[in-house]
């Protein structure tokens, strides 16, 4: 029976940036991330980027990332890109975790020593000098990491830096600190690590100007999508954790609707199948999971693939639109004839792009296929939508309305439109 009162100890978080009770996915992306940085700054992993669309718990890797980073000595920073000042919060970031008690090794506040002279002689020739209290020192961000690099590297440690939202990233300002991060880590070979995490357009954005170099060569991974066994056991275990539990044959309903999506579609069904069914007092069944996935679907289309589908340029929803049109899967030359009027090169350009934003993929026989979250069904009704603006039917002009005032010398009604200039006339 579904009940339409949430538990308010509802253990499912489908909310952005929110960490969920157990992972469904990502757990060996996570493992490789912490194998690189415990082999230090030589291995290719110590500095990458995590690529994945809203919703694939990306926020959530970062921030498993730096709890194990920090349970195994390191110190660990965080700030996200998503605004113009990532040197600023960076710099509070530092700041906070050198004051005392932040961390098991807080390396002292930034000081330098300064002297003054006190005294001069003659014969023979000398001097004395005196020290002076120890002032805050003033340094830019570069020189701050490359103080605390400095500092992990004498107690056998290491820095870890991670940074949310780095496809919203300042030009100027991801320039200045890839220079930074160059120079410290991979020429200096201090231990400074860096973890980012951003949209799939990063590729085509941050990623493809020419002066930042240093973020081409980071190593990338892409956010993987969640397994029927990994939505399976998350489900069951959430659900368990919080004293609830679930039907089987509810529960492979759930996991099947989660496979292939991502994160954020399980932990909607759950929380929807949790607050339907009246959990934990009620076990989740079977109409409950079934209406959950209903509600799960609504919630991915408004927060996930409408927000997707805004992102990418008129030439990519055309792109897609001909590709779900054809059954979601066409050869290039099949593409081109549905596309008419558009460079051939515009066309390939635009397949490498959504391709590397996981959108599609292209077969070793050249087939190119859907492949990502936005599927058939979405593309062709937002493509419908689309097509009722550029193919409608104009209408008609609004019909006139007559001033009809009495004309009595003409024995009729004047024939010009209401609200016309000067006198009135029998005739239009």
């Amino acid at each position: 029976m579904i009940s339409g009162n949430p538990s308010p100890t509802n253990p499912f978080t489908p909310d952005f940036g929110t960490r969920p009770a157990h992972l469904a996915s990502g757990r060996a992306l996570i493992h490789e991330a912490i194998r690189s940085l415990a082999s230090g700054p030589r291995d290719s992993g110590y500095t990458r980027l995590i690529l994945g669309h809203r919703g694939s718990g990306k926020t959530t890797i970062l921030a498993e990332i730096r709890e194990l980073a920090r349970a195994s000595g390191m110190l660990a920073l965080s700030a996200d890109a998503a605004t113009s000042g990532l040197p600023a919060r960076l710099t509070s970031a530092i700041d906070r975790a050198r004051e005392p008690g932040r961390h098991t090794r807080s390396p002292s506040p930034w000081t330098e020593r300064r002297l003054r002279l006190s005294g001069f002689q003659l014969g023979p020739f000398g001097a004395n000098w005196e020290e002076l209290p120890p002032t805050q020192q003033q340094w830019s961000l570069g020189r701050r990491l490359e103080a605390l690099a400095e500092w992990a590297s004498e107690q056998g440690s290491a820095v870890l830096l991670t940074v949310d939202e780095m496809h919203a990233v300042d030009r100027e300002e991801a320039r200045r600190l890839a220079a930074d991060i160059q120079s410290i880590t991979k020429i200096d070979g201090l231990p400074l690590a860096l973890v980012g995490a951003g949209l799939p357009e990063m590729a085509d954005t941050v990623l493809a100007d020419r002066k930042m170099t240093f973020f081409h060569r980071c190593h990338r991974d892409r956010m993987p999508h969640t397994g029927y066994d990994g939505a399976w056991r998350c489900l069951r275990l959430t659900a368990e954790d919080a004293g609830g539990s679930v039907e089987a044959e509810a529960l492979d309903l759930m996991a099947s609707a989660a496979s292939g999506a991502v994160p954020f579609k399980l932990q909607s069904i759950g929380y929807h199948a949790w607050a339907l069914s009246g959990a934990p007092e009620r076990d989740i069944d079977l109409m409950a999971a079934r209406a959950a996935v209903g509600r799960a679907e609504a919630d991915m289309s408004e927060k996930v693939l409408e927000p997707m589908w805004g992102d990418l340029s008129d030439l990519d929803r055309t792109y897609l639109g001909a590709l779900s049109s054809a059954g979601g899967a066409a050869t290039p030359a099949q593409l081109a004839a549905l596309i008419p009027d558009t460079a051939v090169r515009s066309l390939a350009r635009t397949e490498q792009r959504l391709a590397g934003a996981g959108h599609i993929t292209r077969s070793p026989d050249g087939v190119v296929s859907l492949t990502g979250a936005l599927d058939r069904s979405f593309i062709q009704a937002a493509t419908d939508l689309e097509a009722l603006y550029r193919t409608g039917t104009p209408l008609a002009p609004p019909a006139r309305r007559r001033c009809n005032a009495d004309m009595p010398r003409a024995r009729a009604r004047c024939a010009l439109t209401l609200g016309h200039t000067g006198g009135h006339r029998s005739r239009a």
